[in-house]
């Protein structure tokens, strides 16, 4: 209740301003605050869905996007945002029930945080103070942080508003789920293409604790358009191991992040990701087992519409791959009364960004799943269990 008011309120905040002042120009002019307002419409339909019941799924849903950014004199800057929808996907139906089931996540524009009703909550995602000191060497932000907006990024797969779907080319699926959260960050410029970056994410909404996420994270800047990121992050929080459920430690993992334009029109990425993975589950209770990566990769490119007098399109083309974790081989999981399995799945894309103007784009999309998680589907049934995927869909993106 607490996110669906300040959403509307932030809504309305934007709406009486462009009454009061007139568009958003307006606002910048007068207030001194930068209004960025988008949203995605999406489609998307799987021929045979893999949750045991042979057939066909689609969804449709919706997610808005409302930033507001005010900057200050003295180098500071003030971040809100606020994203909220309607609609789960193919992943989960309405009621919360599983439909396609994958380690690299068919839709990583939703957010499946659901209330009573299974609606999308609209939450704010980021608000926070961000400081720039000793010559702009130095960077400070504090306050409610998104994650993926300051570690393990990528210029060509990391924006699920205009880029690749799938989670896995979105970011890196291998490090402890981490949502907004309080959080302090630290970025210094060490050399003119070399800065790093730290932060502690905490495990508490309302405050600061010692169960968080610490990340590092180095980028090397060797030419024009180009990041080479590496990351090392470790999680203070419990983990018990899959075997020996009175073992229990912090987890770890590292990871790189590169993106390099070779020219105006092509660039090309990849993405890597391990994580330490005898240990796994938050809780003792088998039951309550929760399926372990160990790592992951991806590569892929980015090709700009110039060569066919399109400047303005998007052709994105990606593959990977993410590895259950061997430690848990053999750890009974409730949900089909088997043993898991460390296979590997594979993932695909394909996507065309079709820009109508500057503020309306269509892409649409095509995915393929080989192996779904690595052959644990969760469904009792077994008749297509390990039945690889195909999903397309059309994604509509707006932006003021």
């Amino acid at each position: 209740m607490r996110e669906k008011l300040i959403a509307f309120l932030s809504l309305g905040a934007l709406l009486l301003s462009n009454t009061v002042f007139g568009s958003a120009d307006s606002v910048t002019q007068s207030l001194g605050i930068v209004a960025d307002v988008g949203g995605t419409v999406i489609m998307q339909r799987t021929p045979e869905a893999n949750d045991g019941k042979n057939k066909g799924l689609s969804a449709a849903s919706y997610l808005f996007d409302i930033k507001l950014t005010k900057k200050f004199e003295e180098n500071g800057i003030v971040v809100a945002r606020v994203k909220g929808g309607r609609g789960t996907g193919l992943e989960l139906d309405q009621s919360g029930n599983s439909g396609v089931n994958t380690y690299g996540q068919v839709n990583a524009n939703e957010d499946q945080t659901l209330d009573s009703a299974a609606n999308t909550l609209a939450k704010l995602v980021e608000l926070y103070y961000e400081q720039s000191i000793l010559n702009d060497k130095l960077t400070v932000d504090f306050g409610k942080l998104n994650f993926w907006e300051f570690f393990a990024d990528n210029n060509f797969a990391g924006d699920d508003n205009s880029q690749f779907l799938t989670g896995a080319f979105a970011g890196d699926k291998t490090i402890d789920s981490v949502p907004q959260r309080p959080a302090l960050r630290l970025k210094y410029a060490l050399f003119e293409k070399l800065d790093i970056s730290y932060a502690y994410f905490t495990t508490n909404l309302d405050h600061f604790d010692a169960s968080g996420i610490n990340i590092a994270q180095f980028n090397f800047k060797p030419s024009t358009n180009g990041n080479y990121r590496l990351y090392v992050w470790g999680n203070n929080g419990i983990h018990y191991k899959h075997k020996d459920t009175t073992s229990k430690s912090g987890s770890y993992g590292f990871g790189v992040s590169i993106d390099q334009a070779i020219n105006d029109d092509f660039g090309i990425f990849t993405r890597c990701g391990y994580k330490e993975h005898s240990f796994g589950n938050y809780e003792r209770d088998t039951s309550k087992f929760a399926l372990p990566l160990s790592a992951m990769w991806s590569i892929g490119a980015q090709f700009k519409g110039s060569k066919w007098s399109r400047e303005n399109d998007v052709l994105g083309v990606a593959v990977g791959q993410i590895y259950g974790s061997s430690d848990a081989k053999g750890v009974i999981i409730d949900y089909n009364s088997g043993t898991y399995k460390y296979g590997a799945e594979t993932q695909f894309e394909i996507y065309y960004k079709f820009t109508i103007n500057n503020y309306i784009a269509l892409t649409p999309a095509f995915q393929y799943f080989v192996n779904p998680r690595g052959g644990n589907v969760l469904t009792t049934a077994t008749s297509n269990a390990d039945k690889n995927v195909f999903v397309y869909g059309i994604r509509t993106a707006f932006s003021f």
